[in-house]
C-alpha cells in the first residue's frame, strides 16, 4: 500500500482509506473529481493469478465502473494501474461473450437468496487465472511489444528505482489514450 501511496501521491492524487466493507481493499484516489476505487494486488511471488473474495468485492469487480485493480510488484517496486473489468475481461477473453454479466448477477442474487432462506453464510471466491501474467506485461511494455487491444485496461505502469518514473505509457506510445 506504501508504494500506491507513494506513486499517486507523487502524481498528484489525494489518498483515501476508507472501511473495507466497501467492496474494495479500502484504498481511494482522488484527482480533479476524478475517483479510483483501488483493489490492490501484491505480487511478490506468483504473478499469474488473482482472487476476489465475497459478494461485495465480486459486484464492485464486476459491475462498478470505478473499481481499479492496481498490481504491485514486489521487490521490483512496479505498480501497474488497470481498469477492472476491461483488464479481466482481456485476461479471461470473455469481453465477446456479452451475457456473462448477466449470468454473474444471477448468480449473486440466488445465492444471496438461498442465504436469507437457509441461513447458511456463503463467502464465494473467484479465481482469475491469467492469460498474461503481469511481470509479461511489464517486459512487453519495456520491449514495445505490447498488444494494442490491452491499452483499454491498462492505464499506467510506474517504476521506482531512485524515484518514480511513468514506463507505460510514455513519449512511445503517443496513441495510448491516458486517464487521470
Amino acid at each position: 500500500m506504501g508504494l500506491v501511496c507513494s506513486v499517486e501521491t507523487f502524481k498528484g492524487c489525494t489518498i483515501k482509506i476508507v472501511k473495507r466493507t466497501s467492496g474494495f481493499n479500502g484504498l481511494s484516489t482522488y484527482q480533479n473529481d476524478s475517483i479510483r476505487k483501488i483493489e490492490l494486488k501484491t505480487m511478490q511471488r506468483s504473478d499469474y493469478w488473482i482472487a476476489i473474495n465475497g459478494f461485495t468485492a465480486i459486484d464492485k469487480l464486476f459491475f462498478d465502473k470505478d473499481y481499479w485493480l492496481y498490481f504491485a510488484l514486489v521487490p521490483e517496486n512496479i505498480i501497474v494501474m488497470t481498469k477492472a473489468l476491461p483488464f479481466i475481461e482481456e485476461q479471461l477473453n470473455i469481453a465477446e461473450r456479452s451475457d456473462y454479466l448477466e449470468d454473474l448477477r444471477n448468480w449473486i442474487a440466488s445465492t444471496k437468496g438461498l442465504s436469507k432462506k437457509s441461513g447458511l453464510k456463503f463467502i464465494p471466491r473467484i479465481n482469475i487465472k491469467f492469460s498474461l501474467p503481469i511481470r509479461s506485461i511489464v517486459e512487453k511494455v519495456k520491449s514495445k511489444t505490447l498488444d494494442e487491444e490491452w491499452s483499454e485496461s491498462i492505464i499506467e505502469i510506474w517504476e521506482n528505482k531512485k524515484d518514480w518514473r511513468r514506463i507505460f505509457p510514455n513519449e512511445l506510445n503517443q496513441n495510448h489514450k491516458t486517464e487521470s
